[in-house]
C-alpha cells in the first residue's frame, strides 16, 4: 500500500470485523490542487496548496513558504476552497498494521463518547514517505510505531514541518518494546543485551552457546535506521548480515530455516516464535511483559508516537486530539495490543524478584540499613506503574514521562488519589560513587515533584500528600554494562498509600 491513499470499503470491513465497530471513510482530496486567495480590491493575491483550515484561518503552502490568512473578506478560487460548513477530514499517515487498525478504532470510540464523527483520509506511509510527500500531501497526524530518528527529525525541520520532537508536536500514544526471538522449539532462553547491541551496531557476534554467527532478521517497520533505539546502530546493509523482511510471516519462515537466526520484533506483534530474555554479566534478566513495558523496566521499551504538523488544526480535529489523551482512548490502545499509559497498581508480592535482586547485589555501597529502609517503605506502599525516566546525568524528563505527568495531574484533579499519600522514589544506575548517585536520584525525584506541581497549577488537593525519597543504586533492574541497561536503572517510581 506504499504511497496510496485508502478510500475503499474493503479496508473498512477488515477493521470493523476486528473491532466489532462501524465507521465511515470519506474520500476528500485535501490540498491536492492549488487555490488562489484575493482581496476584494485585488491588492492581495496568494496562491498555494491547502495545508489546514481551522474554520477561520487558512494555512497554505506557497512557493515562498507557509502562509496563514484569515478568510474573512477574501475571495477564494479553486476546487479546494473551504466552505463555512465544511466537515473536517482527519488526514492520517500511518506506518504498519497497528496504525491501520488503531486510528479507525479510536475514531469510532470518539464517536461513541462524544457523538461527533470525523471523516478519515488514511494513508499508509513510512517516515521517508511522509517527508518526501510534504507539502504536496499534507497530514494532520502521523502515527509512527516508534520514535523518529535524529536523521528523520532533522529532515522534518528542513522540510518545514518544525520540531516534531517537541512536546507540542510529538505526543506519546502508547508503549511498545523490541523483543529478541528465535524459532519455536529452540533451547536458547536468553541473549546478553550487550551482544545484541553490538550486533545492531554492525559488528559480527557469535552465540554464547556455540561459535555460530548470530544472523539478524528484522522487520522493515522497525527501520532500517535504528538510531531511534541505539545512536550507534548501523543502517541495514546486506554486508552486515542483517536481513530485512516486509511481513512477519517471512520472518517466521526465515527463523525456522536458520537455527542461528535471531529476530527482533515489536512485543505488540506476537507470533509463533520464542521470545528471549535480556541478560547481563551481573546476573539480572529482563523479559518483556505488559507490566515491564508499562513501567519501562524492560530495557528495550519505547514510545509509540503521534506526530503533529506545526499549524493549528480545525477545532473538530483539535477536540479529537484532546480526547486521545484520556482514559477512553487508552482503553482502545490496550485492546489493539499496545501497552497503554494508564497507571496500574504493582503490589509488593509482585515485586519479589526486584527485592531479591536488591539483596543479592548489595555491597559496601548499599549497606544493610539502606536495604531495610527500602523494604519498610515498599511494605507500606503500593507501586503505581507510572515511572519517570531521564537522560544520563540529567533531571530532564523524557517524552513518555512528560505524558505520565499530564495523566497523573489529571487523575489527581479527578479525585482518584483523594485520601492518598504519593511518594516519588528516585533510583540511579550503578556508575560512579554511591553518595553522588543517591543525591542525583533525590534531585530527579524532586524534579518530578516540581513538574507535577506545575501541571497542577501549583495547587495540590488538601487530602492528597506528595513527598520524595531516594535509594540511589539500591534496586537495579538491569546490568550497567550497556547504555540501555543504565537507562532502565535511572528512574523515579511512584508509590502510594492511604493517608496517615
Amino acid at each position: 500500500m506504499k504511497g496510496r491513499w485508502v478510500r475503499g470499503n474493503r479496508e473498512l470491513r477488515k477493521v470493523a470485523a476486528i473491532f466489532a465497530a462501524f465507521f465511515c471513510l470519506l474520500a476528500v482530496p485535501v490540498g491536492a490542487d492549488p487555490i488562489t486567495l484575493r482581496s476584494a480590491d485585488g491588492g492581495v493575491e496568494v496562491t498555494g496548496r491547502v495545508l489546514a483550515h481551522d474554520g477561520d484561518v487558512l494555512t497554505l503552502q506557497t512557493d515562498a513558504g507557509r502562509v496563514s490568512l484569515r478568510l474573512e473578506g477574501l475571495l477564494c478560487d479553486g476546487a479546494d476552497c473551504p466552505g463555512k460548513t465544511d466537515q473536517p477530514v482527519l488526514r492520517v499517515a500511518v506506518q504498519g498494521q497497528a496504525g491501520r487498525l488503531l486510528i479507525p478504532a479510536l475514531l469510532e470510540a470518539y464517536h461513541r463518547d462524544t457523538g461527533t464523527r470525523l471523516d478519515l483520509d488514511l494513508h499508509e506511509a513510512t517516515a521517508d514517505d511522509v517527508l518526501d510527500g510534504f507539502p504536496a500531501r499534507p497530514f494532520d497526524l502521523f502515527l509512527s510505531p516508534h520514535p523518529l530518528s535524529v536523521r528523520e527529525l532533522d529532515r522534518a525541520r528542513k522540510t518545514g514541518l518544525g520540531d516534531l520532537a517537541s512536546t507540542r508536536q510529538g505526543r506519546v500514544l502508547a508503549m511498545d518494546a523490541l523483543v529478541p526471538v528465535v524459532a519455536a522449539g529452540q533451547r536458547r532462553d536468553s541473549i546478553p543485551l550487550a551482544a545484541l547491541m553490538r550486533r545492531l551496531s554492525g559488528a559480527p557476534v557469535a552465540w554464547t552457546d556455540s561459535d555460530a554467527a548470530m544472523n539478524l532478521h528484522l522487520l522493515a517497520a522497525t527501520g532500517p535506521d535504528l538510531s531511534w533505539l541505539l545512536p550507534e546502530a548501523a543502517r541495514g546493509r546486506a554486508e552486515l548480515g542483517i536481513t530485512w523482511h516486509r511481513e512477519a510471516g517471512a520472518l517466521v519462515g526465515a527463523l525456522a530455516a536458520d537455527p542461528d537466526g535471531l529476530g527482533l520484533v515489536p512485543a505488540s506483534l506476537g507470533g509463533p516464535w520464542k521470545p528471549l530474555a535480556l541478560s547481563g554479566p551481573c546476573g539480572l534478566r529482563a523479559r518483556a511483559t505488559g507490566r515491564t513495558i508499562r513501567t519501562e523496566d524492560y530495557p528495550l521499551t519505547y514510545p509509540v508516537y503521534l506526530y503533529l504538523p506545526p499549524w493549528r488544526p480545525h477545532p473538530g480535529i483539535a477536540a479529537f486530539l484532546d480526547w486521545v489523551r484520556g482514559e477512553s482512548a487508552q482503553l482502545v490502545v490496550r485492546r489493539a495490543g499496545l501497552v497503554d499509559l494508564a497507571g496500574v497498581p504493582v503490589r509488593l508480592e509482585a515485586q519479589g524478584r526486584r527485592l531479591a535482586n536488591a539483596i543479592r547485589m548489595a555491597g559496601e555501597d548499599v549497606p544493610l540499613g539502606e536495604l531495610q529502609r527500602l523494604v519498610t517503605a515498599m511494605d507500606s506502599h503500593t507501586r503505581i506503574s507510572n515511572t519517570f525516566r531521564f537522560a544520563p546525568g540529567s533531571t530532564r524528563l523524557n517524552a513518555p514521562s512528560r505524558s505520565h505527568i499530564m495523566l497523573l495531574a489529571q487523575a489527581i484533579r479527578d479525585g482518584r488519589y483523594h485520601g492518598r499519600d504519593i511518594l516519588l522514589v528516585g533510583f540511579s544506575d550503578g556508575r560512579g560513587p554511591a553518595d553522588a548517585n543517591r543525591d542525583l536520584a533525590a534531585a530527579r525525584a524532586e524534579a518530578v515533584k516540581e513538574d507535577l506541581m506545575r501541571a497542577l497549577g501549583g495547587d495540590l488537593p488538601f487530602n492528597v500528600g506528595l513527598a520524595t525519597d531516594a535509594f540511589g543504586e539500591a534496586m537495579p533492574l538491569a546490568c550497567d554494562d550497556t547504555p540501555m541497561g543504565q537507562r532502565a536503572n535511572r528512574r523515579v517510581e511512584m508509590w502510594v498509600r492511604a493517608r496517615r
